[in-house]
């Protein structure tokens, strides 16, 4: 693989970064150049810095077992994290991930001018993000430096990749850029094509397993502005047994450069302890979305909706079921009657990890029904689990 120079300019009113990508596996189709584009006044890009699309390509290269050449001019703290990186992916999943050599052309250290005061945070208006954001407003962070000023959603890593969804990216950005100048945060709307490098060479489970990667490179992409980017972490050292995943706090701090400092954010709360600081925030009440199934919205109301039947949307439904808060959440329209939720084997379908989880949450509310029931479900889970193996 060959990572050609990057170039910036203009198109449609976006702001482009991109560079032209050159593959030796001719077998599958990729596109001829990777983009990262972005509106507003300020491009916010740094000429000739490719620490973007190593960070973004490194996997479907690890996955193709290419090596990488790389013009343009590297971090050197990049270089080194990225090899580190390597290493953490290949132990976990070594059927999936080789190891690869990457010849840099230019490595630079720190920058002689100040690390941009900008910090960020991914935000995808999920419960990890909210709570990630809201842990870096100043009311919660004591530390000036590491204060949030921008969110940013990614229109191109997940759901809304397909780019015939631009209304559907237009309309969540009118919503939650609304929201979180509530808190003080500027919201940025960032368009890419790196899924289809991904998607073409991995299949989705592979992509899940390096999904920090991609993230990160959006904030590389950004590093006239962002000196410290965060990462929206799903679990972390809350959690008895922290497994391999593809965002981790033993993984995504080598995703940092010289230039931006990449954090996992969230690491030391349980997602239904976020529930809990989270669950009587109006903005929050108004506007999670945790849905599995491509973004919908209110009818009448306009704002964001959750099918309350994906495994996301039943988890989330539980606990606030026990936390006795269900009711104050609108964007659960449309839910199985009650005691759907509280069927044993259907509950059973979860992770353990977010049984167990749920389990402590009832234990600590005295909710001994919900005690009972998460009992039976993880019970359940085990004989499953162990019926499959045989």
């Amino acid at each position: 693989m060959r990572i050609r120079v990057p170039e910036i300019s203009e198109k449609n009113n976006l702001h482009v970064l991109s560079a032209r990508i050159e593959m030796h596996t001719k077998s599958i189709h990729f596109p001829p150049s990777m983009w990262f584009a972005i509106s507003g006044t300020d491009p916010h890009f740094v000429p000739g810095l490719s620490d973007a699309f190593l960070a973004s390509l490194v996997v479907a290269a690890m996955k193709l077992g290419e090596d990488i050449r790389i013009e343009g001019s590297v971090s050197s703290r990049l270089a080194h994290g990225i090899s580190h990186y390597q290493r953490i992916l290949n132990t976990w999943w070594p059927e999936s991930f080789k190891v690869i050599d990457i010849e840099f052309e230019t490595l630079v250290e720190r920058r002689e001018d100040h690390r941009p005061e900008g910090v960020g945070c991914t935000f995808s208006g999920g419960l990890d993000s909210f709570h990630a954001v809201s842990e870096l407003l100043p009311s919660n962070m004591p530390l000036p430096a590491y204060r949030i000023t921008h969110a940013l959603m990614i229109n191109g890593f997940d759901q809304l990749a397909d780019f015939q969804h631009k209304g559907i990216s237009r309309q969540m950005y009118k919503i939650y850029s609304s929201v979180l100048a509530k808190w003080g945060v500027e919201l940025l709307m960032m368009q890419t094509n790196q899924k289809y490098f991904r998607g073409a060479a991995m299949p989705r489970v592979d992509s899940v397993h390096s999904y920090s990667s991609a993230l990160a490179a959006c904030g590389h992409s950004l590093g006239g502005i962002f000196g410290r980017f965060n990462i929206a972490g799903h679990g972390g050292y809350a959690y008895f047994n922290l497994t391999p995943y593809g965002s981790n706090p033993v993984s995504d701090h080598h995703l940092s450069s010289d230039h931006l400092q990449v954090i996992y954010a969230g690491s030391s709360t349980t997602r239904t302890g976020k529930l809990e600081l989270m669950a009587d925030s109006p903005e929050v009440q108004n506007n999670l979305r945790i849905c599995l199934h491509p973004p919908s919205f209110d009818r009448h109301a306009g704002g964001v909706t959750n099918c309350g039947e994906c495994d996301k949307c039943v988890r989330t439904v539980v606990g606030l079921m026990i936390l006795g808060k269900l009711d104050l959440f609108s964007t659960f329209p449309v839910l199985r009657p009650a005691e759907e939720y509280r069927r044993p084997e259907i509950l059973s379908a979860m992770y353990p990890t977010v049984l167990e989880d749920l389990r402590v949450l009832a234990e600590r509310y005295d909710k001994n029904d919900w005690v009972q029931i998460l009992d039976q479900a993880i019970k359940l889970n085990l004989a499953n689990k162990h019926k499959s193996q045989h």
